[in-house]
């Protein structure tokens, strides 16, 4: 073999050249980790984790000449103790980031201080914050515009209002949506007039029929038809707890929104008792209306669960509306109305109607109200 510096002859099993002295068996460096997988340095007294993502390319005019400048991409973390925990933690830079949900009110309370305008500009979205309360706990990004209209249309006061709470509601969107929040500023399609544009639908005669054969054989269908029949508007629904339920008088307490809506006694109709005992059978706490989990169920959950059911009962459920605030005709706020609309078929004063449904003017009953031909000529033929 040859000496690896002076290259003279020296015997195989030589470990040192006997004419220049080299060492022939020099350990090398072996890589630990590859290209891309990160590396790690000493900050003060600490070690920090650092990884490339990825480059990006942006072309750039110098002097009238386009030119490609090159933007790294890198995430880092630091603050470990020691190098070792430094190096286990470089995997962990590359798994997505995961958010966590913020609500309606938590990012209307982030980006209050953002905003600029006068005090009374303020005041007043503070005061249309508070007609949105139904909302408040929902994550930003489950909340749908059949839910910030309801919240509209529920609204006691004027119109000036109503457009106050529209103007949030985009401001807040705005907000979002480079945040990453948001994909879709839906505040702009919200209806402030009131009217046939902002009436939701109630499910017909023959809808409730089909939901109602289709309990205990397609998933949903009992939560569906205990909605109609409750009147609960989903996110109090979902909010419903075992607790909440008095199995001796066969009836709810729950509700929210407006004080008369809220924590208000909804008694149990026999037409869905047998569903409400199935559900709170056995159980001490927890939903009523939970999840295969035994959780609480999302509104996404829900509102996916109740077109799904629409769906199976062959229930037919047009998209309408502008485009990117379509929707559909039936969402799950027809309950609500259905449960309405069945009230009013019913021989009774109307102080009790306004309790079950949680509302204290004939106005905001009537608009829950659908108005059918066989409804009408039952009123003029018993003239």
């Amino acid at each position: 073999m040859k000496c690896r510096k002076c290259h003279c002859d020296i015997p195989d099993s030589s470990r040192f050249c006997m004419h220049c002295g080299a060492a022939q068996n020099v350990s090398r460096n072996v890589k630990s980790r590859g290209n891309g997988t990160g590396s790690v340095f000493r900050r003060g007294k600490t070690w920090t984790a650092c990884r490339v993502l990825g480059y990006t390319t942006e072309i750039i005019q110098v002097d009238g000449i386009e030119q490609k400048k090159l933007h790294k991409t890198t995430r880092s973390k630091g603050g470990f103790k020691t190098k070792k925990e430094a190096l286990e933690y470089l995997p962990k830079l590359t798994e997505p980031s995961k958010k966590k949900a913020i609500s309606w009110h938590k990012l209307y309370e982030t980006w209050k201080p953002t905003h600029r305008a006068g005090k009374s500009t303020m005041d007043c979205y503070a005061a249309a914050e508070k007609y949105f309360k139904p909302v408040w706990p929902l994550p930003f990004d489950q909340v749908d515009i059949d839910d910030l209209q309801e919240c509209l249309d529920d609204c006691p006061k004027g119109k000036r209002t109503r457009e106050n709470m529209k103007a949030l509601a985009g401001l807040l969107y705005k907000y979002a949506i480079p945040r990453h929040i948001a994909s879709l500023n839906i505040g702009q399609y919200l209806v402030v007039g009131g009217g046939d544009d902002s009436e939701r639908a109630a499910l017909p005669d023959d809808a409730l029929e089909a939901i109602r054969k289709a309990v205990g054989r397609i998933s949903g269908a009992d939560y569906v038809l205990a909605e109609c029949y409750l009147g609960f508007r989903p996110s109090e629904l979902l909010a419903l707890d075992v607790r909440d339920y008095n199995k001796a008088e066969r009836a709810f307490t729950g509700g929210a929104k407006t004080d008369a809506g809220k924590d208000r006694v909804v008694t149990v109709s026999p037409k869905i008792q047998h569903i409400i005992d199935s559900l709170t059978k056995d159980k001490i706490s927890g939903p009523v209306f939970c999840g295969s989990d035994g959780k609480k169920m999302s509104i996404e959950q829900y509102r996916a669960m109740f077109y799904d059911v629409l769906d199976a009962c062959g229930i037919e459920n047009p998209v309408e509306g502008p485009e990117g605030a379509k929707r559909h005709r039936y969402t799950p706020h027809s309950c609500r109305h259905t449960f309405a609309t069945l009230m009013k078929r019913v021989e009774a004063p109307d102080k009790d109607k306004l309790s079950l449904i949680g509302h204290t003017s004939n106005e905001m009953l009537r608009h829950y109200q659908d108005v059918s031909f066989e409804d009408l000529r039952r009123v003029t033929n018993a003239l």
